[in-house]
């Protein structure tokens, strides 16, 4: 079988495995996720190139729009350290900052930036806190537009995740974010030994809502 046919059974048969989630609407959307929308029918050449070079995955799908799945390869590494730009075979792009969404393209409305230096520290920590989200957005009027967010970081419950074969134990992780007109929760499923954030369910904004992401293992080409 051509490999880049497995990466798109992979994404199916992963679909089923995100897991529990301490909060019910998460967990409903996370554990029942549909069939992956059809890729463009010529693969955006940074997708290849990474999925050539064997680079991490996740799959993600947006909630709003439960539809839209598919799996996102690790394209390159950005100056800044920690954040990583995931390329969808379409072109579209996500944007991590360990496992923390900041950036999108191509999906209307971006999220163009953010700084969660003060919420990734206590979620990868595990620890309770106040902190401060920053996420610039682009808006109707096609401004950027900044808004913050005052979150309170929180430890819920534990939770075990599959990944690839494995099943992975993890704690589960919440962002309780208020802003001047909007509110919203993220929730993040956190490796105790190393801080990895293996799958999450994150706000992305107004129109984007939200992502919800999770890591996978794509089969070695046989």
């Amino acid at each position: 079988m051509h490999a880049l046919s497995r990466l798109l059974i992979c994404a199916l048969c992963a679909a089923p495995l995100l897991g529990c989630s301490s909060d019910p609407q998460t967990q409903k959307q996370l554990s029942a996720l549909p069939l992956m929308r059809k890729s463009a029918p010529e693969p955006a050449a940074g997708f290849l190139a990474a999925h050539k070079a064997g680079a991490p995955a996740v799959i993600a799908v947006q909630e709003n729009r439960p539809e839209v799945i598919a799996v996102f390869l690790r394209q390159a590494l950005s100056d800044r350290s920690g954040v990583g730009t995931w390329i969808t075979a379409d072109g579209s792009q996500l944007m991590f900052e360990d496992g923390i969404v900041v950036g999108t393209r191509g999906f209307g409305a971006d999220l163009m930036a953010s700084d969660v230096s003060d919420v990734l520290p206590l979620v990868q920590g595990m620890g309770d806190g106040i902190a401060t989200h920053l996420m610039t957005q682009i808006d109707g009027d096609d401004h950027a537009v900044t808004r913050a967010f005052k979150c309170r970081i929180s430890r819920a419950g534990i939770d075990s995740v599959v990944i690839g074969t494995t099943l992975v134990s993890t704690q589960t992780m919440v962002e309780d974010c208020r802003g001047s007109d909007t509110s919203f929760a993220n929730y993040y499923w956190v490796v105790p030994a190393t801080g990895e954030i293996v799958q999450s369910s994150q706000w992305a904004g107004p129109l984007i809502e939200r992502v919800s992401v999770r890591k996978i293992i794509i089969p070695a080409e046989q």
